[in-house]
């Protein structure tokens, strides 16, 4: 094997894919680590700090609120 060869890395910064953003009713959101008194779980929050909740108030998982957002 010669001296000059180059091998794939997998740490190659120039292949990796750019972050995806995600909007929520016109707002970016961010997925944040959530801990209440009897669970834990990632959820999704504004850039203003507030959580983004579903119509009876509940914080939504980072997975409901992806999938409601849309991509840009």
């Amino acid at each position: 094997m010669s001296k000059n060869a180059k091998t794939a890395s997998k740490n190659n910064p120039t292949a990796r894919a750019q972050a995806t953003k995600y909007l929520f009713e016109g707002k970016e959101i961010k997925p944040v680590k959530i801990i209440l008194h009897n669970k834990n779980f990632f959820g999704a929050e504004f850039d203003s700090g507030d959580l983004v909740v579903n119509k009876s108030g509940s914080p939504l998982s980072w997975q409901q609120a992806r999938i409601m957002a849309t991509r840009s």
